[in-house]
């Protein structure tokens, strides 16, 4: 829908218990119909409608007026119908592999309206190890996999998976392979999995906090969800039911939420119980119940052959009709509208969502978001490890030089990923334009500590501007593991009043390396920006006033910008702005440390971050 279903919602949710959270044809048959377009307007509701007949075949010749349709008891006028049908199936054969290289093309092809998108919640936490509930259970999952086509999206998830570990595949044998690695741990704390699980296990109500983190979880994805598109989305919730005990209670609202995600994002629960038949209450438990009813899900409990059901997931996903109509009340009020859809045929199932929540007049008119912190983004995609394997990290930092040049300074290490095989021993850094030109006489250099006459900096000055780094890793004996060239823009500093140059971050893990930190007069920077607790951090900022007293100041805070503590900040040389960091305070996580200076009307920022482990 467009505005009774507003996609306002982010795409990541924070759960207020704990973080949590995230065969090909060629060619179109001929008799494949094309669907109609539907045409909505602002103020149109949508709602997706199963209706099956014999053997729950899918009724296929129903109009706008065989559906009647009433919101709070209130009849509504049917304006738009369209029946879609998607069988996984590709029917126009571009040359492109369908395999997901990556998460930017997952929500690409999410985003399409003839794909089945699916998400599989395995809440191990409520489901009991034991071979009578983990063989058939994985059979069925198995099953379910199986059935998947060509264009089918699936992600499999576990309640703490994160929304940014969630990965859309059509990988069969990934899928395959997490679920018959799957083991259900009800009642168990032992061993824990990850931090979160250590902290779970130290709270008096730790079983509550895990059906908390459940429902969470669930809450996340269905917003998630809604936020990839408007058509059918499809949650598998694998679970004997997160108990949730009355209207009232601590959990309870956790469910309502998780309601409201799916409601509020077009999104369907079905649930799987994988208890076999007569072992699970009659209907399954309150949140499955409910889950499955108000989503217009299907309830596959109390049975020795959930495949048939998960067939049903399949034809629910492939078949159904989009209802559009104008609610006659007022738009915006933020309230629950309760929704009931029948048709004028009898000896028919139908099935939809119960209702949804209206948006409120902030969610349609909401303020502007704030313009993005460039410094923050820029320091946070340093950390994001490249995909092509690098076996060292490099360093490429810039300053001043004097005049209208800028000097250029390149270090490395080697890299946490290193494989197998003789470890990288030199790297040569030859500066060269877009083109290949050459700028520069190559250097080579080592990686800290410093070793014989070979440096661990390459220094260059170079013209601002477009550039390149022509740069070839080598080993001791001069074999060549590695050769790429990294395109940069050299800043131009003249004629600022104000200029910062690249922050250095050095690292020292034992009184022997501060003292000889402090007794360098050219320390070589980190590389890295990978720290333990037991490490000391130096970051030096380089700057240069042309008027006014230069004041700094610097900060603590969060990946997302936001303050932890102020830091001190010394001046060992002029021009430079130096904070020290012992880490051993810090939870292991992503901090940044933001350093800003001014002098005059001129103002300047620079943002590291660096995560931090055990």
């Amino acid at each position: 829908m467009s505005h009774a279903i507003p996609r306002l919602l982010p795409a990541v949710m924070a759960a207020s218990f704990v973080a949590v959270l995230a065969g090909r044809q060629s060619s179109r048959p001929a008799e494949q119909p094309e669907q109609p377009i539907f045409r909505a307007t602002v103020d149109l509701v949508r709602v997706d409608v199963s209706v099956t007949g014999r053997d729950d075949e899918p009724v296929t010749d129903l109009q706008a007026s065989d559906f009647i349709v009433t919101e709070d008891d209130v009849p509504q006028t049917v304006e738009t119908v369209q029946f879609v049908r998607i069988d996984g199936q590709r029917y126009e054969d571009t040359g492109e592999s369908l395999e997901i290289r990556g998460p930017s093309q997952a929500r690409v092809e999410a985003a399409r309206e003839d794909v089945r998108l699916f998400a599989v919640l395995l809440d191990d936490y409520h489901i009991d190890r034991h071979p009578t509930i983990t063989i058939p259970l994985r059979r069925a999952l198995e099953s379910f996999v199986e059935q998947l086509q060509p264009t089918d999206l699936v992600a499999i998830m576990d309640p703490l998976t994160t929304l940014d570990s969630l990965r859309f595949t059509r990988n069969k044998a990934e899928l395959l392979e997490r679920v018959r690695a799957f083991e259900g741990r009800r009642g168990l704390l032992f061993p824990v999995r990850s931090p979160v699980e250590e902290a779970q296990v130290s709270q008096r109500n730790v079983f509550e906090l895990r059906a908390a983190v459940t429902l969470s979880a669930l809450e996340a994805v269905a917003t998630h969800l809604g936020g990839l598109r408007e058509g059918r989305k499809s949650v598998l919730f694998v679970s004997q039911g997160p108990p949730v005990g009355t209207p009232g209670s601590v959990v309870y609202p956790r469910l309502d939420a998780a309601l409201q995600a799916a409601n509020r994002g077009n999104v369907t629960v079905h649930v799987l119980d994988p208890r076999p038949l007569g072992s699970a209450p009659f209907g399954g438990a309150e949140a499955l119940r409910r889950l499955s009813a108000e989503t217009g899900g299907r309830a596959i409990v109390n049975t020795n052959n959930p495949e048939a059901g998960l067939g049903q997931v399949f034809a629910d996903a492939s078949a159904y009709y989009l209802v559009g109509y104008s609610p006659s009340r007022q738009l915006a009020d933020g309230k629950f509208h309760k929704i009931n859809v029948g048709v004028k045929r009898s000896g028919v199932r139908v099935a939809a969502r119960r209702g949804y929540w209206a948006p409120t007049e902030a969610e349609l008119n909401p303020e502007p978001p704030p313009p993005p912190d460039l410094p923050l983004n820029d320091a946070l995609r340093a950390l994001v490890e490249p995909a092509d394997g690098r076996q060292i990290e490099l360093w490429v930092g810039s300053e001043p030089a004097g005049g209208a040049r800028t000097s250029l300074r390149v270090t490395w290490e080697l890299s946490s990923r290193l494989t197998d095989g003789e470890a990288p021993a030199t790297v040569e850094v030859e500066p060269v334009t877009r083109t290949g030109t050459s700028l520069g006489d190559a250097q080579r250099i080592a990686a800290p500590p410093k070793a014989g006459a070979v440096p661990t900096i390459a220094s260059f000055a170079l013209d601002p501007g477009p550039a390149a780094l022509r740069l070839t890793v080598r080993t001791a004996g001069g074999a060549v593991v590695d050769r790429w060239t990294q395109t940069l823009v050299v800043p131009d500093y003249a004629g600022a009043a104000l200029t910062l140059g690249t922050p250095r971050v050095y690292r020292t893990r034992t009184l022997a390396e501060t003292r000889a930190f402090n007794a360098d007069p050219a320390p070589t920077p980190s590389a890295s920006r990978r720290f333990r607790r037991t490490d000391r951090l130096v970051i030096d900022v380089p700057y240069q006033a042309t008027t006014g007293t230069p004041q700094v100041r610097a900060q603590l805070t969060n990946r997302d910008g936001q303050p932890l503590a102020p830091l001190t900040v010394s001046t060992p040389t002029e021009g430079v702005a130096r904070v020290v960091m012992p880490l051993a305070s810090l939870a292991p996580s992503t901090y940044t440390v933001r350093v800003e200076v001014s002098a005059g009307d001129a103002e300047g920022t620079q943002v590291v971050a660096f995560t931090v482990s055990q």
